[in-house]
């Protein structure tokens, strides 16, 4: 019989984990064998010592043998996912997927709610009325087989043991872990039945890995964990050390990705998508990429494929509204240049403003005016605060001035 208490002490000892114990460690959690105090003891364990990447491929296993397998087998075209380690005001997925579609490509994509100070991509989906990402892998399947993209959360079918560790991993301060968040993106991924990945690998003082280098370790660890599942994969490190577009929240991302789908998005934002979405072509074989996702935007293509998946998931894209009661202009006390020196403490105060009174505020975020370097005078506004509850504003508000500098 194994004794899991003993299995905690293994990395303190220079132990590696075998087949057996990382299934045994992955199911005895999701059937509430192991509570979560003693998970959350494991975890911090792995947080401190890591796995190499024979115990990571076996953990990335047993994440995806606790659920289903998607298989797509009739569709004409590369079937390719992309995914990104998490920021402030990332919003890229919404924007990409319908472009790569728009270009042959069909994207399943399993996505995840908000984690740390982070957005998720499910909550501004479902911030949609009536979009639902909770639906069943049948009803996955046929989406994508019609329209080319469908965006789901994770269900009981999808690496159900994932949706439990993340959950705990967020409750437990135990999120930037690279062999923790290597199973928990590619399980989900490799679920898909895709035949490639891109990864956005998000570095800076607003992403979970804060230098470049430690993206660049993440990205070689899910590289080669992609390729002992036969899975395509490619990254690209991106700067998190300020929000990137103009809007962090829930609609406000809805309706700023819709904005960039019809050819109005920002530069720092439509850089991102062609960059990851040049890659992504590459991976699909697709010729002279960067004119033929402009082309997708211009003659309304993209945007017609995200509006068709929104119909598809039940949502109502005419009812999409950003109307709030309450908001607060953060200006400058003295003039010089912006420096954001703590965008993690933005995406915190977002996703507090986003709660109000146990539901989602999905009209709740921040609009950013200055970027990094901009100058700026006293008493100009550098981001705005808004939401449907004035004290929590306030609240969020204090967070938000310790987020950057005037040098």
């Amino acid at each position: 019989m194994i004794d899991f208490l003993e299995l905690i002490k293994y990395k303190k000892n220079n132990k590696f984990y075998n087949s057996k114990e990382i299934s045994f460690i992955v199911q005895s959690y999701l059937n509430d064998q192991i509570d979560d105090h003693s998970m959350t003891l494991w975890l911090k364990e792995i947080f401190k010592y890591g796995m190499n990447i024979d115990e990571t491929a076996l953990y990335t296993e047993s994440i995806i043998n606790s659920g289903k397998k998607v298989e797509f087998d009739s569709l004409d075209g590369y079937v390719i996912d992309k995914h990104s380690t998490g920021g402030v005001g990332d919003k890229v997925s919404l924007i990409l997927g319908p472009i790569l579609v728009a270009c042959g490509c069909f994207v399943p994509m399993v996505v995840g709610r908000h984690l740390g100070h982070t957005g998720g991509t499910l909550d501004k989906l479902e911030s949609i009325p009536g979009y639902n990402g909770l639906i069943n892998l049948d009803k996955f399947k046929k989406i994508v087989k019609k329209v080319g993209i469908s965006i789901i959360g994770q269900t009981n079918e999808i690496c159900p043991a994932d949706r439990k560790i993340y959950s705990l991993r967020d409750k437990t301060n135990t999120i930037a872990s690279l062999p923790l968040i290597c199973g928990s993106i590619m399980s989900k991924k490799i679920s898909e039945g895709i035949h490639g990945l891109v990864l956005d690998i998000k570095f800076g003082n607003g992403a979970f890995l804060e230098t470049k280098k430690d993206g660049q370790r993440l990205g070689k660890l899910l590289s080669l964990i992609g390729k002992k599942f036969n899975v395509d994969v490619k990254y690209l490190g991106t700067d998190m050390n300020q929000p990137l577009g103009n809007f962090s929240g829930l609609n406000c991302e809805v309706i700023e990705s819709i904005n960039c789908l019809k050819g109005r998005g920002p530069d720092d934002l439509m850089d991102v998508v062609f960059e990851l979405g040049r890659i992504a072509c590459s991976l699909a074989k697709i010729d002279n990429s960067k004119q033929k996702m402009i082309d997708v935007i211009n003659n309304g293509k993209a945007y017609e494929i995200f509006e068709k998946m929104v119909y598809e998931h039940g949502g109502d894209i005419n009812r999409i509204n950003c109307d709030y009661t309450d908001c607060i202009d953060i200006k400058t006390n003295e003039s010089g240049n912006i420096e954001f020196i703590d965008t993690k403490k933005i995406g915190d105060a977002v996703n507090y403003i986003n709660k109000l009174k146990g539901t989602r505020d999905n009209s709740s975020g921040a609009e950013f005016l200055k970027k990094n370097n901009d100058k700026v005078s006293k008493g100009d506004v550098i981001l705005r605060l808004f939401s449907n509850d004035l004290n929590k504003l306030k609240i969020a508000e204090r967070l938000v001035r310790r987020s950057y500098i005037i040098k």
